[in-house]
């Protein structure tokens, strides 16, 4: 039912003949307006919650494509943006219009009217990045480039967000929701002055009318709406075959970089405290990371192979380790062993204690760096990859260019169990490709360390975290 009704969303904007598109060479700045489905919209309650307004309305997009670019030089300076036009120019995008890496602050503005009182007035951050994208008409690229979500890691350095020439992102793709009787209003959805001012978007052009009815759901069933986490699923395309290279040019092998442990936190659990954090590394490029496995007979393994690239076509591969096949209930898929791996250290940096993780399910679950020569803008899956099941016979995982891949060490033996270790300064190291079988074009830089200082009375600790860079995770 869902993807029924986007589709009939599709066809109405597809055919509606307010949209026609002028000539791509005649715009340098894109010609973006707001669109609407129908000026009649549905919604539905679903208990005492309030409504999700799926109102059907997009920020369309004709001429040129909408792109920002979304950066900092460093760890120290605030979040920027510029709006890159089609002849090449950048606008720079007013520090007040961005919700840090999250998308656009306060760009759609929706007003609620019932019997001609005003009763509601909210402004939305707006994602160009949506998970829900529609074509309108065929001028434009058969698919999306754009990636699919505007999200940062707390050390991303790089982004780009965008709106491709004849496709619309769903102006409320975070998902608006008000508090709501059931009945009939008046709804305005606008865009905001401030960027009809930085996009040159006609008053006609940014505004919609619409009548809504507020029903009562009958669950939550097809007619719930899709949250922002949705994901794309891997597509499994294999590489050509290719010839064993032990010694590869380093222009097509990845670069694997640690970040300094992030979302710190002393929990205490079970009469014992633990040190929980987040674990991030990323591919800094040149080239994706791909590795394969290949199914022994009767077996829970699985041969892995690294694949080297050169503008996206393999030109060589070599043996890097194992996949297993972890049948842990909670688990039940492929994990590769040779990725990292992470340990407390004492302030003289001597081992104190080792997490217990030792499989990973490589994925692009941060962007850390769009921005960067070669990265991939929108891969074939976000979050899990294809980690398959237990009847597979072949498998990829792959971590592209510019994107890290992120592990929150809560589990009990990947946290830290600090119960009986004496309060002091102590540093959390994350290592990337610990046994050295990966092939990368720059070893240098596989590990990190965080510091931490452990305070407080037995059943009373407490962790106290300095800055990283004057990054505070």
């Amino acid at each position: 039912m869902l993807a029924r009704r986007f589709a009939v969303v599709l066809a109405v904007l597809a055919s509606a003949p307010t949209l026609a598109v002028p000539a791509m060479g005649a715009h340098a700045r894109p010609q973006v307006r707001l669109l609407a489905a129908s000026t009649t919209v549905k919604v539905f309650t679903f208990g005492k919650g309030p409504v999700y307004l799926d109102l059907g309305t997009y920020i369309g997009v004709d001429g040129a494509p909408l792109r920002v670019d979304v950066q900092r030089p460093d760890y120290t300076s605030p979040v920027g943006a510029e709006l890159v036009l089609g002849n090449g120019d950048r606008v720079a995008v007013p520090p007040g219009l961005l919700n840090g890496w999250r998308g656009l602050a306060h760009m759609v503005e929706i007003k609620v009217f019932r019997s001609g009182t005003q009763i509601h007035d909210r402004t939305f951050t707006f994602c160009p990045n949506s998970y829900d994208v529609q074509r309108i008409d065929a001028d434009g690229p058969f698919d999306p480039t754009y990636p699919q979500d505007c999200e940062g890691n707390p050390f991303t350095l790089g982004t780009v967000w965008g709106i491709d020439r004849g496709w619309a992102a769903n102006a409320l793709g975070y998902g608006a929701t008000m508090n709501l009787a059931k009945g009939w209003y008046r709804m305005q959805v606008s865009i905001t002055p401030a960027y009809r001012s930085l996009l040159d978007i006609a008053d006609a052009d940014a505004s919609v009318s619409l009548r809504v009815h507020v029903l009562k759901g009958g669950g939550c069933t097809d007619l719930c709406p899709v949250g922002a986490g949705h994901a794309l699923a891997a597509l499994g395309r294999r590489p050509t075959s290719a010839p064993t290279d032990t010694t590869p040019d380093p222009a097509t092998l990845p670069d694997l970089v640690p970040l300094p442990a992030w979302g710190i936190q002393l929990d205490r659990f079970k009469q014992r405290d633990v040190l929980t954090f987040g674990a991030t590394v990323w591919d800094a490029g040149p080239s994706s990371l791909i590795v394969e496995g290949y199914r022994q007979p009767n077996s829970d393994t699985m041969q892995a192979y690294e694949y080297f690239t050169r503008n996206g076509k393999v030109v060589g591969r070599a043996p890097v380790g194992t996949f297993e096949f972890d049948r842990r209930p909670g688990h039940e898929h492929w994990h590769f062993e040779q990725f990292a791996r992470y340990r407390l250290l004492d302030a003289q940096q001597q081992n104190v204690v080792r997490s217990q993780k030792e499989g990973f399910c490589l994925a692009a679950t941060d962007a850390i760096d769009l921005l960067r020569s070669d990265a991939l803008w929108r891969p074939d899956s976000l979050g899990f990859s294809q980690c398959a099941g237990p009847t597979n016979l072949w498998i990829r995982e792959t971590l592209p260019t510019g994107w890290g891949d992120t592990y929150q060490q809560s589990l009990p033996g990947q946290a830290f169990d600090m119960t009986k270790i004496p309060n002091g300064t102590y540093y959390i190291e994350i290592t990337a490709n610990p046994t050295g079988l990966l092939y990368e074009s720059d070893t240098g830089n596989d590990r990190q360390l965080r510091m931490v200082v452990l305070h407080g009375k037995p059943g009373h600790r407490w962790i106290s975290v300095p800055p990283w860079e004057g990054i505070d995770a």
